[in-house]
């Protein structure tokens, strides 16, 4: 059932949520897709509904969440307007990152302002708070060579999933599905390993050394993904942004031959386990739609209609087979509760298929607790006008 309290709408059960996906039900849910930061996430929702995992420690942690916290990762799923509870150490206010699927990282220094973090891969981030920013630097390859060290984790070390299928368990028992991050086959690159430029170029200038990576990478992240599955979890989240607000960073045959198998692959992998694949790509990746309809992913997000993604049309098209999440525009929350509200309303007429309302690309810092409220209230709202 739906659960509903105040006018919020509450996490959905499993069945729920497996009769929108297998298109037996045309109900519309909500997924936030993530806050700018832990300290948004806060203040929107209650400090008591925020994990302790939600920030990298001072050691790299492994495996399921403090069992602490897998009730408080509940309560944040359900405030967030979420359908689904986050499972593994660090999993939580971020879409497709942190966990045991993802590479881990570390807190290198903290202030009020200002993050950094280190990665088991060499890399380094910098987080800032008010206004958000955050990038990868100091990556371990320099460039790209067939002798090149790749100096990636052990996927099968068991520390890496400990306690995990006890967490997954523990919210299957209470009727709630449940995710966890993996590391994308082309974000994971320019995040972890190899800087975001030299990358687009060398998909071009150095074809056999770039296969080399990505087949490193694609290996590792299917070796982890089926400890994952094995430990019972119903969605893998992958984080792979593939397109800017004009087309794809890289022709269609580019993907095709590099990333197209390893996406293919995983979602076989999901499906063999009974989950699904979850898939993050921004942009406009219209000319890789088939694809990802022939290949089985099971949903996409964000389907931004301001970088030209229609979510109306391309559920008419893909419906069938991937449900849909998102379909806000970027700078929805920069609008009035009026324009969003109509918004909104004209997703609720159009779309004929069940979908997840998704953030385009995370809550920003510009909402204040009257705009969540009115936002989660106006959905609630329209789910009940509309019955769906």
């Amino acid at each position: 059932m739906l659960l509903k309290t105040k006018g919020v709408l509450k996490m959905i059960t499993r069945e729920h949520f497996l009769a929108v996906l297998h298109g037996e039900s045309n109900e519309v849910f909500s997924w936030t897709m993530s806050f700018f930061n832990e300290l948004l996430a806060e203040k929107l929702l209650g400090k008591d509904c925020i994990p302790s995992d939600a920030i990298p420690q001072k050691e790299f942690k492994f495996g399921a969440s403090p069992q602490a916290d897998w009730a408080v990762k509940a309560l944040y799923a359900e405030r967030a307007g979420m359908p689904a509870v986050p499972v593994g150490w660090g999993v939580g206010i971020y879409f497709g990152h942190g966990g045991p699927g993802e590479f881990r990282e570390k807190s290198i220094s903290f202030t009020e302002n200002k993050r950094l973090t280190l990665y088991e891969t060499g890399v380094h981030k910098e987080v800032r708070y008010n206004p958000h920013f955050y990038h990868h630097y100091n990556y371990p390859l320099d460039e790209l060579t067939m002798e090149m060290a790749i100096n990636l984790p052990n996927p099968d070390d068991p520390d890496r999933y400990q306690g995990l299928a006890d967490e997954v368990s523990y919210h299957k028992n209470r009727n709630r599905m449940t995710f966890t991050s993996l590391n994308g086959f082309f974000s994971g690159i320019h995040y972890f390993l190899y800087s975001y430029e030299k990358f687009l170029m060398d998909l071009l200038l150095k074809p056999d050394e770039v296969k080399v990576l990505i087949d490193r990478l694609g290996e590792y992240n299917l070796k982890v993904a089926e400890h994952l599955l094995q430990a019972g979890v119903d969605l893998i989240c992958c984080c792979d942004d593939l397109g800017s607000g004009n087309s794809l960073l890289m022709s269609p045959e580019l993907y095709r031959r590099y990333f197209r198998p390893w996406h293919a692959a995983l979602a076989e992998l999901c499906h063999r386990y009974g989950a699904f694949l979850h898939l993050h790509s921004h942009g406009n990746i219209n000319l890789i739609m088939k694809d990802l309809y022939e290949i089985g992913v099971d949903i996409l997000n964000p389907l931004d209609p301001y970088e030209n993604m229609d979510l109306s049309e391309l559920a008419d098209r893909y419906g069938d087979r991937i449900t849909f999440a998102g379909g806000l525009d970027k700078f929805f929350f920069d609008w009035s509760p009026e324009e969003q509200q109509a918004f909104l309303e004209n997703l609720f007429v159009k779309v004929k298929k069940g979908f997840f309302i998704m953030d385009s690309g995370g809550i920003p810092e510009n909402v204040t607790r009257e705009g969540w409220k009115c936002f989660e209230e106006a959905k609630a709202a329209l789910k009940n006008k509309y019955q769906r």
